[in-house]
């Protein structure tokens, strides 16, 4: 028989073209699915330009005879040498039809053959054709392949064979597209893309359902109902709603395209049809009561919500809505709690905790104040939202006006613990260590696996704050224990992700290990409200390894994780970006002492008596944190290196020294040999140890600066380390309280710095902030820098540092910013007729012969670098590195909104994202291609050349897993904007299937 007629109008598929194509390398391939999802139309259409014959099995006589004369036909077609005599045979059983086939096709077959046998699923188990046919499957010669059509299951056994299903042969929203008039998205979630459905269009599809249906058993149909009406069901749902034999049914109507798994659900027109006559309230109602018992408490509310039996939902609520919440769905809680009409007081409590999830904690607050008395469930909740917004002390005055009930529960061994942490981080380290065994008791009285784990958290909390680092190890490790043994994962993970909060310092790649592992496991759970949180962790714990790209994008936006924020730029000699975000932390209450120890050493290049104001205050507030005194130490040691201290500095090293070795905290450690060796003769000793232990860390960054310090000592290897560093992004000539600070080189000129910072140095250091007189004359010379040396109109000043004063004192002002500005830009040793600042009578402007301005000396260098790079000058490369290094961070980061500096820094911006492509282009390196596309992404995150290139370059330098880890942001980014990924399948997988495995 001739293949059939292909229709008039028929769509290119290049996804099923490319996935028979593939199934085709097999020696047999099924084709496989129901009716309506165009197996004979899509395998002919394949078939019409491969070299290929065409058998259709006839339904009305399935004889050997009639086969065999059918197979001679089709193979003829190909082959017009085979001799007619075939039909001979037929009455020596299959078999000597197939040995004979078999033979024909050794002497004539010179190239592959495609068979096509249409509706081989009509053939009997028992018949003679059936056996042909298996015959021909697993003896056929190498060059015949056979596509078996079907819309039942195979009566006989074709061998290995590669399978084209339902699911590669649906239709594609693009391949939609082409079809109908409709929106192909809301198509495609109509149909579920079965040709059939789609080809009617905005029809009606219960005439083809209703066909569908009618062909399968009642007991498939009963199965279909209840998961249409449910939506979902798993395999185990299933057998508890009674369908006992579910197991061997659903992979068969999985096949004929009916349902999709393993989650299972039907396919949309099917289920549509299904649905307008099924009673589901009894059905929900127990699926409700399944999904509640094996932990899907989520599936349970939305069954329950579903019939709208408010009573049971409300009870659910009471008992599982922090399971719920924890999943991810408090936005489901909100919505049915909206709905309920119960007067019950303690749905405040479910409304406050769904909203503290949600990130509404005013409304959050507001809810639990309608609780009505205050338990030991409301305390724990609302204090633990105090605790977050950093009111502890609000949550230690809610704690001492609980009411605790006489008999003892979880919640308020909960309380106990949480308890233990507000009291600690206040300073009552009595009443806290009181707390503890109080918690300890109450587990005792309450009994259970969970309460022992609060029990000992509180205990490790204690230890952790005092830097006890055995005693926290092991209690630590018992919470973890007894809250898996207990099956609360919440609590496992809530649990794991404090304790790796602790090991930040003294173990930084254990934390990130613990964190990469709790993210996993609570995506296994459908667990995510415990994410940002351990994000925060893990970034903190990557500024500790020198992983400063890996940190800023975990960083959030809580006080925590703007310290992160600010470490990461002070640790790469940005002070601007690194003080600005450190401003922010320190206007937030319940500040941590490492927020001004930080800042000291941040501002002390600028201003040392503030600096120490900082530092001071660090180390008095460490006191109550007693696992923040080594970096509080450490600031105030710096800061007395600045400021000549020599005495306090080493007192300081000292303290820190011990302090860190006693904790095995190693950065600290290595941060204190390196503040030893500022004020030591034998500081090429204690820097050589201060590299090994950055070493040890895991610090390459740390290691680095280390070996530079050491190098400037002896003047060998200084370019080389240097080098070293700002391939790491890292400044090394910023005068800050760290090492590299204190050993910067000096030179003699006027230098102004806008990149990465607002600073002035005269003869290398940095003009004492006395010197300016007011904020006005730094606003002055700030808007000079922007117009790099083009002369500036005076009223223009005068509306710009002065735009709401209309009086005619502002010239008069202007004239004396000038003053003190050129007070600050003189230096000595500048001729006598040199002017940095020049001002006549109608404009001010800098003299750049005389002033070192970064800016202007990044845009020459940049705009000769793209110059040369457009007119393929061999010298490009080198040019455009001198121009990277240059760029050392945004243009006056600390001046945000002014429109001056706006301008100024999109142009930076601009040219400094050009200079990075035209380095990608030029570098052939895939290492160095990564270090400039990540630089591209900080300046814009949603560049989509840049993050393909940057996933394609990864796998080039075979850093396979971070290419993975950089595709699954990639998608995450052209997600949040909406747009659709022009690179969807990098890996060989769908785009959302590496989102999931990410």
């Amino acid at each position: 028989m001739l293949q059939p007629a292909l229709p008039a109008r028929l769509v290119d598929r290049p996804a099923l073209t490319a996935a028979l194509d593939a199934a085709a390398d097999h020696e047999v391939v099924v084709v496989k699915a129901g009716h309506g999802w165009g197996k004979t139309t899509s395998v002919a259409a394949w078939a019409a330009t491969r070299r290929a014959c065409w058998l259709a099995v006839d339904r009305a006589d399935t004889s050997l005879e009639r086969l065999s004369r059918g197979l001679l036909r089709a193979l003829r077609q190909r082959l017009p040498h085979l001799p007619a005599e075939l039909v001979t045979t037929t009455a020596q059983g299959a078999g000597t039809v197939a040995a004979l086939v078999c033979g024909l096709l050794d002497a004539h077959l010179d190239e592959p053959l495609v068979l096509v046998v249409d509706d081989a699923g009509l053939l009997g188990g028992d018949s003679e054709c059936a056996r042909l046919l298996e015959a021909l499957c697993r003896r056929g010669p190498d060059l015949l392949r056979l596509v078996l059509v079907t819309g039942d299951e195979l009566a006989f056994d074709p061998g290995p064979a590669a399978e084209i299903g339902s699911r590669e042969l649906a239709f594609t929203e693009r391949e939609i597209a082409a079809l109908v008039d409709d929106d192909p998205a809301e198509v495609l979630a109509r149909t579920g893309g079965w040709p059939a459905a789609v080809v009617l269009g905005g029809g009606e599809p219960a005439e083809l359902v209703s066909a569908v249906l009618a062909a399968e058993p009642e007991q498939n149909r009963d199965v279909l109902r209840a998961i249409a009406c449910l939506g979902t069901a798993s395999t185990a749902l299933c057998l508890a709603l009674g369908f006992t034999d579910v197991r061997d049914r659903l992979p068969g109507l999985a096949r004929r395209g009916l349902v999709s798994g393993p989650e299972w659900s039907v396919l949309e027109p099917v289920a549509e049809v299904l649905r307008r006559d099924t009673e589901d309230e009894e059905l929900r109602v127990k699926a409700a009561v399944f999904c509640e018992r094996t932990g899907a408490h989520a599936e349970a509310l939305r069954h329950l919500v579903a019939v709208r039996r408010w009573d049971l939902v409300a009870r659910l609520l009471l008992r599982r809505d922090e399971q719920i919440v924890a999943g991810g769905d408090a936005d489901a809680v909100l919505a049915a709690l909206e709905q309920l009409d119960v007067d019950d007081s303690r749905l405040h409590l479910v409304w406050g905790f769904a909203l503290q999830h949600r990130g509404d904690w005013l409304g959050a607050l507001h809810s639990y104040e309608q609780a009505g008395e205050t338990g030991v469930r409301l305390s724990w909740r609302m204090g633990q939202l105090h605790a977050l917004a950093g009111q502890t002390g609000a949550a230690v005055e809610l704690f001492e006006r609980t009411v605790f009930d006489d008999v003892a529960s979880l919640d308020e061994v909960r309380l106990l613990s949480l308890a233990v942490g507000w009291f600690r981080e206040t300073g009552r380290h009595d009443r806290a260590r009181e707390l503890a065994e109080r918690c300890a008791e109450a587990a005792r009285r309450c009994t259970g696996h969970a309460a022992f784990a609060w029990s000992s958290r509180a205990f490790g909390l204690l230890a952790g704050f005092d830097g006890e680092r055995a005693s926290f190890e092991m209690h630590y490790e018992q919470a973890v224990d007894r809250a898996r043994r207990a099956g609360c994962r919440v609590l496992e993970l809530t649990i794991r992700c404090e304790r790796a909060s602790f090991l930040v310092e003294t173990g930084p790649a254990r934390a990130v290990a613990e964190i990469d592992e709790v993210l996993v496991l609570g995506r296994q759970a459908g667990l995510t409200g415990h994410e940002a949180g351990c994000r925060g962790v893990r970034a903190r714990a990557n500024v500790r390894l020198g992983r400063f790209d890996d940190a800023l994008r975990d960083a959030g936006q809580c006080a925590k994780d703007l310290v992160t924020k600010a470490e990461v730029h002070r640790r790469r000699g940005e002070p601007g970006q690194a003080q600005a975000f450190l401003d922010e932390a320190l206007a937030l209450p319940g500040t941590d002492p490492l927020v001004p120890a930080t800042l000291a050493r941040v501002v002390a290049g600028e201003d040392v008596r503030r600096a120490r104001e900082l530092a001071e205050h660090a180390v008095a507030t460490s006191q109550v944190l007693r696992f923040r005194e080594v970096p509080a130490l450490l600031a105030r040691g710096w800061v007395a290196v600045l400021a000549g201290d020599r005495d306090t500095a080493r007192a300081d090293a000292a303290s820190a020294r011990a302090l860190a070795g006693r904790r095995g905290d190693r950065a600290g450690l290595a941060d204190a040999l390196q503040l030893a060796a500022a004020t030591s003769a034998d500081r090429e000793a204690l820097l050589a140890e201060a590299v090994m232990v950055w070493r040890a860390a895991g610090d390459p960054v740390g290691e680095a600066v280390a070996e530079l310090a050491a190098a400037r000592l002896t003047g060998v290897d200084v370019p080389r380390w240097e080098n070293t560093l700002r391939a790491q992004g890292v400044r090394t000539d910023v005068r800050m309280a760290d090492v590299l600070g204190a050993c910067a080189p000096r030179s003699a000129r006027i230098v102004v710095r806008t990149l990465g910072g607002f600073q002035v140095l005269r003869d290398g250091a940095p003009v004492p902030s006395a010197s300016w007189q007011s904020k006005k004359a730094r606003d002055l010379l700030k808007i000079l820098a922007a117009n790099r040396g083009r002369p500036v109109p005076r009223p223009q000043l005068v509306e710009l540092l002065w735009p709401d004063d209309l009086s005619d004192r502002t010239a008069n002002r202007l004239s004396v910013l000038l003053s003190t500005l050129r007070a600050v830009l003189s230096a000595p040793g500048l001729p006598a007729d040199a002017e940095p600042l020049v001002a006549d009578r109608d404009t001010v402007s800098l003299d750049l012969s005389l002033v070192d301005l970064d800016v202007a000396e990044f845009l020459d260098a940049a705009n000769a670098a793209l110059v040369a790079h457009r007119r393929a000058d061999p010298a490009a490369l080198s040019l455009l590195t001198d121009a990277d290094e240059l760029h050392v961070g945004e243009f006056l980061a600390e001046e945000p909104y002014e429109q001056w500096a706006v301008q100024a820094r999109e142009e930076v911006r601009g040219r400094y994202t050009a200079v990075l492509r035209a380095l990608v282009q030029l570098v052939r390196d895939p290492d160095q291609q990564v270090g400039y596309l990540v630089r591209m992404l900080e300046l814009d995150p949603y560049d989509e050349s840049a993050h393909v290139r940057l996933v394609k370059a990864l796998r080039a330098a075979g850093r396979h897993g971070e290419a993975r880890r950089r595709y699954q942001v990639y998608l995450e980014q052209m997600h949040e904007i909406g747009v659709r990924p022009v690179e969807p399948d990098l890996f060989g997988t769908r785009g959302s299937e590496v989102l999931r495995a990410g």
